[in-house]
């Protein structure tokens, strides 16, 4: 899976099964002082169409996903 935004540490890393966004963002580093905790916007290829949605942070991650964590808007 591959992590962007609002991270500690934004890159790839190693699908895990059962991973779930929260589980993955964890992964990479936590969340930033900055970053909109409350959902993220994945990217997925679904038959052949990538396509994004934002997802609770408890929604669950396949791999070769893509997940950005928004900055929050104060």
């Amino acid at each position: 899976v591959y992590i962007m935004g609002e991270v500690g540490q934004p890159g790839q890393y190693s699908y895990v099964p059962g991973m779930t966004v929260q589980n993955a963002i964890a992964v990479a580093g936590g969340f930033s002082s900055r970053a909109n905790q409350a959902n993220a916007d994945v990217t997925r290829k679904i038959n052949g169409h990538v396509m994004t949605g934002r997802v609770g942070i408890s929604d669950p991650v396949l791999a070769g996903d893509t997940i950005y964590v928004r900055e929050r808007l104060f």
